[in-house]
């Protein structure tokens, strides 16, 4: 019964990992599902046999550390995303920086939609401050994810002098770095920023604008539809751990 349950759990996330290969841009994150997807479901076939081999002292210390990595993995996804949830915007920001995220074509996704209508919610209450949208052209994209953002805010209402591009960026590191250059070009002294992204990426959002110099950051966090909860997190998790090796 176990291993039908197991092989069941296997077959359902490998159907939805497909799915989203389909549905969404091609991501670590998509793979990443589809990937534990089939490793689930080898196990559940395998399961008597994979049983045995636990019982060999090699395979019990293997079983062990991927417990351990499994609990760790947990504990960074509860704490991204708690931290996620909680804002610290407090509307007298001099300008917002929302990051970037896959396109189709030259329309936003829904996940960048939700990004932009924070940032359009934020500019109702503090209008003077700017609004940048950062990101390059990726694949399956015809155009680059700023120029598509800013045409989405300015079908939405905002005024184009308010909008600034950059259009290089091709990884959070990138969106942070090239922003600040475009920013302390257009303030003299001191300025404050807010982050606006979903809430699965705001925990590296914020750290990346510090590391990358901005001196006064808060950040305001965008939902995300539930399907793309799992992949999303896998990918932001593995991203997280990456930029702490690193720095």
């Amino acid at each position: 019964m176990k291993s039908r349950i197991i092989a069941l759990i296997g077959a359902v996330f490998t159907v939805y990992g497909f799915i989203l290969c389909i549905m969404s841009n091609l991501n670590l994150g998509v793979v990443l599902v589809a990937l534990f997807g089939m490793i689930t479901l080898c196990i559940g076939v395998f399961y008597s046999k994979i049983k045995r081999l636990t019982t060999i002292k090699f395979f019990k210390i293997c079983k062990i550390l991927f417990i351990v990595f499994l609990c760790a993995e947990v504990l960074l996804v509860s704490f991204i995303a708690i931290y996620g949830f909680v804002d610290n915007v407090n509307y007298h920001e001099d300008a917002v920086i929302v990051l970037g995220a896959g396109i189709r074509g030259d329309r936003v996704t829904l996940p960048l939609k939700m990004r932009l209508d924070k940032a359009i919610e934020y500019h109702h209450k503090n209008p003077d401050a700017f609004i940048v949208v950062t990101g390059g052209q990726g694949l399956q994209e015809t155009v680059t994810e700023a120029y598509a953002m800013e045409k989405y805010l300015i079908q939405n209402g905002v005024e184009k002098n308010k909008i600034i591009k950059e259009e290089k960026a091709t990884s959070t590191f990138e969106n942070m770095t090239f922003s600040k250059e475009i920013l302390d070009a257009s303030f003299d002294g001191d300025y404050s920023v807010v982050v606006i992204t979903n809430h699965f990426h705001i925990f590296r959002g914020a750290m990346m604008a510090k590391n990358t110099g901005f001196q006064n950051v808060t950040h305001m966090h965008a939902g995300l539809q539930w399907y793309n909860l799992m992949p999303c997190f896998l990918r932001e998790s593995l991203a997280v751990i990456k930029m702490i090796v690193l720095g």
